[in-house]
């Protein structure tokens, strides 16, 4: 009689710049119960402490932790350029630094790399030997895939694609980079003065309310937002090539982001050079969600271990 394979688990965990999400994940990519934390913004203790206390919660069940966070990483030897919002980490190995508290097996890799892992290995990037993944949150994070692998650069930094600018001005001035122009706040700070709501009333579900409710000037704001974001797929087309562009981020979950992307895209082609110049990447949304980033964890993790 066959023995059947034991099924082995790891602690995925999800450290964002508000809230950080964990949970089991087994060696096939499959999610148990995801639990949620705030994320503690302004001490290196406090986060120490917290991370020791959710492995403590799973110690006994677990092979290792695998981990996706902000900021520039390089993912093979867990050193941290910087943890992005997380501003108490910098220049510091994560791994040998969770490692003192967490005695078990310890991967980390950057949130947006991650998500576009975990698109590669079991979502709507696999298969992909050139594709791009853009996750529309407070700023723009995502990855690239080339022959096949997420591009990691020189540095650990491609990919950042909240720092590319829209204009040609020489400022300080953030407003003019893609993460501020197409981050989800700036569109809810529009769609709130448009429609004289106050901000703090403005999300996702918000915004689509208004529009399934005939709301002409938030439909007018989503769209102003979907041709700003197709002018920079259109860039990203011409440097990259990609066969894919995949969209995560919490308001893709609604069908109307990804028809007026690709409306939008196909206006801005037109506009530009006329169709059939260039072709037009295939744009989808993303497989996992919000979900893809614990999953990518777990495959960087898999892929240093071997």
């Amino acid at each position: 009689m066959m023995k059947e394979a034991k099924i082995v688990y790891y602690l995925g965990i999800d450290i964002g710049g508000t809230e950080t999400n964990y949970g089991l994940i087994n060696d096939q990519g499959e999610l148990g119960e995801i639990k949620t934390r705030k994320t503690p913004m302004k001490s290196l203790t406090h986060f120490l402490d917290m991370m020791g206390d959710i492995y403590d919660e799973y110690a006994h069940q677990i092979e290792g932790m695998a981990i996706s966070m902000p900021g520039i990483i390089h993912s093979k030897t867990g050193y941290a350029v910087h943890g992005g919002s997380l501003n108490y980490i910098k220049k510091m190995n994560m791994i040998e630094m969770l490692e003192t508290r967490c005695q078990t097996t310890i991967h980390v890799e950057n949130d947006g790399k991650a998500a576009t892992l975990g698109e590669l290995w079991k979502g709507n990037l696999k298969g992909i030997q050139h594709g791009v993944m853009l996750n529309l949150g407070t700023g723009i994070g995502g990855g690239i895939v080339v022959n096949g692998a997420v591009l990691k650069g020189q540095h650990y930094s491609a990919g950042e694609f909240s720092f590319i600018k829209t204009n040609t001005a020489r400022s300080k001035d953030a407003s003019y980079m893609f993460g501020y122009q197409n981050g989800i706040r700036h569109l809810f700070k529009k769609i709130a003065l448009q429609c004289k709501i106050p901000l703090e009333s403005m999300d996702g579900f918000k915004m689509f309310e208004l529009i399934e409710g005939g709301n002409k000037e938030a439909a007018s704001c989503l769209n102003d937002y979907c041709y700003t974001l197709a002018i920079q797929l259109f860039n990203l087309q011409t440097i990259l090539d990609p066969e894919r562009i995949i969209i995560s981020g919490g308001i893709s979950g609604n069908p109307l982001l990804i028809q007026l992307i690709k409306e939008n895209v196909k206006k801005v082609y037109e506009e530009e050079l006329g169709e059939g110049v260039f072709i037009v990447p295939e744009i989808m949304k993303s497989r996992f969600g919000n979900n893809g980033n614990i999953i990518g964890a777990l495959y960087n993790y898999k892929l240093n271990e071997e």
